[in-house]
C-alpha cells in the first residue's frame, strides 16, 4: 500500500486513492511535481496561493491587509502588550512568546492550537454536504464525544447539561445525554457538519 501524497504525510493512503483519511478532502497544489496543500486559488503559498507583499522589491507574503508584517502600516499591527516587545500580537494581546498562543489540546500534542484548541493535524476533517450517507456514518462514538466535549468547551458553564466525564477507551455518554446536547448545538447554530455528522452516526 502505498503512502499518502502529501508532503510529510505518513499515512497510508485510503484504497482507490492517493491521499490518506486525514488529507482526503484536502486538494493538492496545481503546481508541476508539487506535493503541498492547496492554500488558495489551486495553489499552495510557495507556489503563489498567498499575496505578496505590494511593496517594492519584497517577496514576502502579504499578512496584513496588502502588506507583509515588516512594511504594513504601523496603526494597523497590533504589537504584544509585554514591556519591550514589539512583535506581532496573536492571543489575549501577547506574541507566541510571551504567551499568546495556545497549544493543541492533544495530550502529547505540542503544535499551537489553530481551530476549537486542535492544532491542523487533529482539527476533523469537514464534510461536505453532498457527501453519501456511508460517509456520514463512518464517526465512531470517540470521535462523537470529542466533537461533544469541544462543544461544550465553547459553552457557558450555566448552559452545559451535566454529563459524566469522558474516560480514555471508555463511551460515557446516554443517549439522553446526547439529545441534551443536540438540542444546545441546535440552539447555537453551529455549523451544519457536526449537527449532522453526530445525527447519523449515532445509533
Amino acid at each position: 500500500m502505498c503512502t499518502c501524497v502529501f508532503n510529510g504525510c505518513t499515512n497510508d493512503a485510503m484504497p482507490h486513492s492517493f491521499k490518506c483519511l486525514f488529507h482526503v478532502h484536502r486538494g493538492q497544489c496545481s503546481a508541476e511535481a508539487c506535493h503541498n496543500q492547496v492554500y488558495a486559488r489551486g495553489r499552495c503559498v510557495r507556489h503563489g496561493g498567498k499575496k505578496k507583499c505590494r511593496a517594492v522589491d519584497c517577496t514576502v507574503n502579504a499578512r496584513v491587509g496588502s502588506f507583509c508584517t515588516k512594511h504594513s502600516p504601523t496603526h494597523l499591527i497590533r504589537t504584544c502588550s509585554h514591556p519591550g516587545c514589539d512583535k506581532q500580537a496573536h492571543w489575549k494581546r501577547r506574541c507566541f512568546r510571551h504567551g499568546g498562543a495556545r497549544v493543541c489540546a492533544v495530550e502529547g500534542c505540542v503544535t499551537y492550537a489553530r481551530n476549537r484548541g486542535l492544532c491542523a493535524r487533529h482539527t476533523p476533517s469537514p464534510i461536505p454536504i453532498d457527501a453519501p450517507q456511508g460517509e456520514l456514518g463512518t464517526l465512531s462514538k470517540a470521535d462523537i464525544a470529542h466533537l461533544v466535549q469541544l462543544e461544550l468547551q465553547e459553552t457557558p458553564s450555566t448552559f452545559r447539561p451535566k454529563l459524566a466525564p469522558l474516560v480514555a477507551n471508555e463511551w460515557l455518554f446516554t443517549a439522553e445525554d446526547l439529545d441534551r446536547v443536540l438540542d444546545l448545538m441546535l440552539e447555537k447554530s453551529i455549523t451544519s457538519d457536526i449537527k449532522r455528522a453526530t445525527l447519523v452516526a449515532w445509533p
